[in-house]
């Protein structure tokens, strides 16, 4: 096998390093539970129950009826696995496209760029054309702060996780 070097972007397509898909899927979990966290405190200052996020979420599969179900029933239980389903997702897509030799200050633009694409064609174009009452009930300058903030903090994790789990600490 060739050796790879960080110009060569074909590492992309045929390396697998565990370590660093381990980081990036740790990260996704922790910047979806802080996303989760700032949503859940922004809706107890609009009267709404801590859950009303996850309640949201899983309207994408439940429909209206998701808003309804108990404080933590259907409707929030299956938003939160839609919800750490797609972080995870995120963290493994984004350890696989960028490469864990990139520098601490790219990482961290990174994970907040990518948290903003999220926000773009994720929250603001395909969700709501599934998931009404996402696009009614959430604002979409509040839905751009949460996805700011997973991106801030995934940025963050990303390196910290790399110098936890990774031997090629840069």
């Amino acid at each position: 096998m060739e050796t790879q070097t960080q110009n060569d972007i074909s590492y992309i397509w045929t390396r697998l390093n565990r370590r660093w898909l381990l980081s990036g899927l740790i990260s996704g979990v922790g910047a979806g539970l802080s996303m989760l966290l700032l949503a859940s405190f922004l809706s107890l200052k609009i009267h709404q129950e801590l859950t009303f996020p996850l309640k949201l979420i899983g309207a994408a599969v439940l429909g209206a009826q998701a808003m309804q179900i108990g404080q933590f029933g259907g409707g929030a239980f299956t938003g939160l696995l839609i919800h750490f389903g797609l972080a995870s997702f995120f963290g493994l897509v984004f350890a696989q496209f960028v490469a864990e030799w990139s520098r601490k200050r790219v990482l961290f633009l990174m994970g907040l760029l990518g948290g903003l694409a999220v926000w773009l064609f994720w929250a603001t174009m395909f969700m709501p054309s599934f998931n009404e009452p996402m696009g009614f009930l959430l604002p979409k300058g509040i839905s751009l702060i949460l996805h700011a903030t997973f991106g801030l903090t995934f940025g963050v994790l990303i390196v910290v996780a790399r110098a936890l789990f990774c031997q090629n600490k840069s």
